[in-house]
């Protein structure tokens, strides 16, 4: 005789064993099939979508530079991949052969880690690759295919649908996003654990990003029953379509774009931003450029500004810093590493300026000149435009009088400034009116890393350099 709790225990274990022999079937029979499969082909190595950049989580095979059955040597490149912030080149880190090209030239949206290609050693074993086919999981890692924005999938199942409908299983940054949004969450597909609604589910739905792989148990869930309870939108009529065919067309979003916009939406909605503006004088500014110009030599409004802009960042510790959102504190940068906003084709990239801070005037706008020139045709190496200690973002050259700039995290602070303008002034001395180019600028910063006061003594230390004598600019020249 067993109590019934010894009862009970007795036929837990037994089940949990029983669970145990089955899993271990499981998984044996998939090695086995795993390694049957292998041993079907010659010995090769598989090529998977490189990360190519600390934010990248996915990319574009622009064209592939060699063929099937070519020769590759370590250090060759083979394809060119557009990332999210540039076009890279992908190495070889072998010598081999081609044997398969798995994704071919214009694939968009490629998954970090999806195989690509496939090599191998000797050239004879190059045939048998003709009718190559990826893994299941790396084919299930290099599909594309998002649910559309706006749609439920018929496979998600009634529970987790219902949550959804009536605002559980997610949490409180998903519920404020979905406010936000205006998105009804019982059009989304959910992709959490037991069914739970995830940030990622929603930015998928706003465009903003891939849709992310359904957890295990999300994906057992959505095929035990079909949903009944979402019903899909009745079809426009023949007349609506005509109509707006008319009048719009669908443009590719850049996976630069999206990836800008993702960091953008976060940036916004999880750092607290302050913002503070000042005006300052050009004039000093003005008669630096034209004696420049006399000794055929040139410098931009935007060169001086961030020459400025780095003088003040090494007398201003505090606006110098970053965010460290893992330890919560904010850390000083010992390097003055100014970034600057480019735009390109495809979106806003910004290229630093390393040790801004010790170059003259001549040294820093070359530089900025040389790296804008290969952000524009997408040549910037990772190292070139990650990390940065300030960025600066000038619409000067449209018209702007004024704006704010949304922070780059991690960095504590940007500075947009607008176009120069002339304003009427009355000399202190005679009393007389007269005109002086003068420019806004306005500072926004993490209100955890700097507080207003630090960002007005940085702007008083901006002015002071940028509106000092000419003769004091270390011109370079």
């Amino acid at each position: 005789y067993c109590a019934p709790t010894v009862m009970s225990a007795l036929l837990a274990a037994a089940r949990a064993a029983s669970r145990r022999v089955v899993s271990h079937h499981r998984r044996d029979a998939t090695l086995s099939r795993t390694l049957r499969r292998m041993s079907t082909y010659p010995p090769h190595m598989e090529l998977p979508m490189p990360a190519l950049s600390p934010t990248m989580t996915q990319g574009n095979i622009a064209r592939w530079k060699v063929k099937e059955g070519d020769e590759i040597r370590a250090g060759d490149s083979v394809a060119e991949i557009e990332t999210d912030k540039a076009t890279m080149e992908f190495e070889s880190q072998e010598d081999g052969f081609l044997a398969k090209i798995v994704v071919g030239d214009g694939a968009q949206n490629v998954p970090v880690g999806a195989i690509v290609a496939v090599m191998v050693e000797d050239e004879e074993h190059v045939s048998a690759f003709a009718g190559y086919v990826p893994p299941p999981a790396a084919a299930a890692a290099g599909s594309t295919a998002a649910p559309a924005p706006g749609k439920a999938s018929s496979s998600s199942s009634p529970s987790s649908s219902a949550a959804v409908e009536t605002g559980g299983r997610m949490w409180p940054s998903v519920r404020r996003l979905l406010a936000e949004s205006g998105i009804d969450p019982s059009t989304i597909t959910p992709s959490g654990p037991r069914g739970m609604l995830v940030k990622g589910d929603v930015l998928a739905a706003m465009g903003l990003c891939a849709a992310p792989a359904p957890s295990p148990s999300a994906a057992a869930a959505a095929t035990e029953k079909p949903s009944t309870t979402t019903k899909p939108p009745p079809p426009p009529t023949t007349s609506t379509l005509e109509d707006d065919s008319e009048n719009w067309e669908d443009t590719p979003v850049t996976s630069i774009r999206r990836v800008i916009a993702s960091r953008l939406l976060e940036s916004k909605t999880r750092t607290p931003h302050e913002f503070v503006t000042a005006e300052v004088s050009l004039a000093s500014v003005a008669g630096l450029r034209a004696a420049l110009k006399a000794r055929d030599r040139r410098a931009s409004v935007n060169d001086c500004v961030l020459y400025a802009a780095a003088r003040a960042l090494r007398a201003s510790p505090k606006v110098n810093a970053k965010w460290d959102d893992a330890r919560g504190v904010a850390v000083t940068d010992p390097d003055v590493d100014v970034a600057v906003a480019v735009a390109t084709d495809g979106g806003l990239i910004t290229p630093i300026v390393r040790r801004a801070d010790t170059k003259t005037l001549a040294e820093i706008g070359d530089e900025v000149r040389e790296l804008a020139g290969r952000a524009r045709k997408g040549g910037l190496k990772p190292h070139e435009f990650t990390g940065g200690s300030f960025s600066v973002s000038n619409l000067g050259m449209f018209p702007v009088d004024q704006f704010s700039a949304i922070l780059n995290p991690p960095q504590g602070a940007i500075m947009a400034v607008g176009r120069g303008v002339d304003k009427i002034r009355i000399d202190e001395t005679t009393g007389e009116l007269f005109d002086e180019p003068t420019v806004s600028v306005t500072v926004s910063a993490d209100a955890r890393v700097a507080d207003a006061a630090d960002m007005a003594r940085f702007l008083e230390a901006f002015r002071e350099v940028i509106e000092q004598p000419a003769e004091a600019w270390a011109t370079g020249a």
